[in-house]
């Protein structure tokens, strides 16, 4: 349900409540435009010590606050974006870059020749000879 919509019904049914229980109501408009009367009549529904009016009160306190975060969460985006687009861009072309790196390479980094890998800096490995079983295993 949309925020604005839910204060303003629940504002409508405070107003009834209110009616019904103190034989006055509360202008809706105005507890929806400004905070401070709508924290007036929050405080005297919670002063009544019904438990309706309680529960409506803090409800359309609950959607006035997530309403006003939404606000300022809209307001800062709107500011963020204004601030980025003050970036200068880079554009794709303005800096060249050297392709002839790329015609011997997979993909992965820079693939070397066969030939360079045969260099006699690479030494082979030397091979490992594991040792010979030991005399006191095969005497049992």
């Amino acid at each position: 349900m949309n925020a604005a919509f839910n204060r303003l019904h629940l504002a409508t049914r405070i107003h009834f409540a209110l009616l019904r229980e103190l034989g006055e109501g509360v202008d809706v408009g105005r507890m929806l435009r400004q905070r401070d009367y709508a924290d007036e009549v929050i405080a005297v529904c919670r002063g009544l010590g019904d438990f309706m009016l309680v529960e409506m009160a803090d409800r359309f306190d609950e959607a006035t606050a997530a309403e006003s975060a939404r606000k300022h969460m809209a307001q800062a985006s709107q500011r963020a974006r204004l601030a980025l687009a003050q970036i200068p861009r880079r554009t794709a072309g303005s800096t060249p870059q050297a392709m002839d790196w790329s015609a011997q390479t997979s993909g992965f980094g820079v693939t070397r020749a066969m030939a360079d890998l045969a260099s006699p800096l690479i030494k082979a490995v030397p091979t490992i000879r594991w040792p010979a079983p030991s005399r006191r295993d095969d005497a049992r």
